[in-house]
């Protein structure tokens, strides 16, 4: 669970799960602001799995699949607060991980919590971060949304990020 009292997740299938958690300090905070989003980036999520081409199986799908997603949020939820996790590297740390992700971005060795939870060594987050970039330069480089882009493979995104 998040410090914001919520969490979701997709089972294979697409079926959306979240947590709420009951106890937090601000629980009224966190249904009327964290919970309409936290819905929209897992119904992308299920859009993504049930629709094709699926959550993916490798760090750049990931980094795709979860930049789309709360790109989507967005697009759903305007007013919702910046999320840490999207904007968790400062641009030298982004250029860096950027370089470290590049030659594993079509490896399924890749360890997911070490990229997205900060385990291993890595910083916190780093592979929302990388995602939310990768997502954002790609949905203004081709005019779409986040809605739009929903079927869009990852290799196609990736392909658009020029960053070295």
């Amino acid at each position: 669970m998040v410090p914001y009292g919520i969490g979701g997740y997709d089972d294979p299938r697409g079926n959306v799960t979240v947590a709420i958690d009951s106890a937090h300090v601000d629980l009224r905070h966190v249904l009327k602001t964290w919970l309409p989003a936290t819905v929209a980036h897992e119904l992308h999520h299920s859009s993504r799995i049930r629709l094709g081409p699926g959550y993916g199986v490798t760090l750049g799908q990931a980094m795709v699949s979860e930049g789309l997603a709360d790109r989507f949020s967005y697009e759903v939820f305007p007013h919702t607060p910046p999320k840490p996790w999207d904007h968790a590297l400062t641009k030298a740390q982004v250029h860096t991980f950027w370089l470290q992700a590049r030659p594993l971005l079509d490896s399924r060795d890749y360890i997911h919590s070490d990229w997205f939870f900060g385990s291993g060594g890595m910083p916190r987050w780093v592979g929302y971060t990388l995602g939310y970039d990768i997502v954002g330069r790609y949905l203004t480089e081709h005019h779409q949304s986040p809605s739009d882009a929903v079927t869009t493979p990852a290799a196609k995104v990736l392909a658009s990020f020029h960053d070295t």
